[in-house]
């Protein structure tokens, strides 16, 4: 019996030893695939947040300046960035949302790299004070072998929580999310050249009165039609913006409600039951 408490103590020991060293060492497959999903994923949000915003800088634009029609000083006022209000709201709501996605994974980033950092030594720790106390048949030290086994596990779960939700969340986003994201923003893209026309429409300086009474009837003939395309595109194209604003706003909505809540809490209790299972039911029919 002594050979047995002799060999788990000095085993334990050991290994204590091993972890206190092992500090920020991460395991090759599991936190290799963590590290590329977190990147990966803040990547890709920032990228959509990054097309957002130019879409709204572009709005803004329009909207704040009126379009002035001056052929040899006859001026007409178009406001037309009136009715690029909807596009403007949905890229504030999306904007909302992916700065809340983004910050999100960064916190779960974070919390990650500090549990790779911390596990072992607290592991160790643990693992040293279980090891002294083999040697003890203390009822109240009993209690507090619990207590500590009981910390120890919670510790391990915190450890391998977020890279086993961050492996079943990159499977998730790849087989739901990504081809539906990938499409919306190409539409977006597409759609978004009406915009770019409209913006870049302008009339250039004409050479006086003369001139442009002489060159009106073509010169008026021209930018009319160019206007006329540009108004055409981006009629056409905003139901397209906005479906597709709308779109990635549901898909980003659903990202950080699987990837940031459901998931991570769902494996969370599965490594507590699995745990009390494995662990803590051995140990009390010690």
């Amino acid at each position: 019996m002594n050979n047995q408490k002799l060999i788990t103590s000095i085993t334990g020991i050991i290994v204590a030893i091993l972890l206190f060293y092992s500090s920020g060492i991460k395991l090759p497959v599991l936190d290799k695939k963590t590290d590329a999903y977190f990147e990966e994923a803040i990547s890709k949000a920032g990228v959509t947040y990054a097309t957002c915003r130019i879409i709204n800088a572009s709005v803004s634009i329009i909207k704040d300046s009126d379009l002035q029609l001056e052929p040899g000083g006859v001026g007409i006022s178009l406001a037309i960035g009136q009715v690029l209000d909807p596009i403007d709201d949905m890229t504030e709501r999306l904007s909302d949302v992916l700065v809340t996605a983004i910050t999100s994974l960064g916190i779960q980033k974070l919390a990650y790299e500090i549990s790779v950092s911390l596990a072992p030594p607290i592991l160790s720790i643990c693992l040293f004070i279980l090891s002294v106390f083999v040697w003890f048949k203390n009822e109240r030290l009993k209690s507090f072998q619990k207590t500590i086994l009981r910390f120890a596990i919670l510790v391990i779960i915190a450890r391998f929580c977020l890279p086993m939700s961050s492996v079943a969340n990159k499977l998730v986003h790849e087989h739901f999310f990504s081809g539906k994201i990938s499409e919306a923003k190409k539409e977006l893209a597409l759609s978004f050249a009406g915009l770019d026309k409209l913006k870049q429409f302008s009339l250039p300086e004409t050479d006086g009165i003369l001139g442009t009474i002489k060159n009106s009837t073509s010169f008026l003939k021209e930018k009319s039609i160019e206007f006329k395309n540009a108004l055409k595109a981006m009629a056409n194209g905003m139901g397209t913006i906005i479906e597709n604003l709308l779109k990635l706003t549901f898909l980003y909505v659903g990202v950080f409600l699987i990837q940031v809540l459901i998931l991570p809490l769902m494996v969370f209790w599965l490594l507590v039951k699995t745990a009390n299972a494995l662990f803590l039911t051995s140990y009390a029919t010690q």
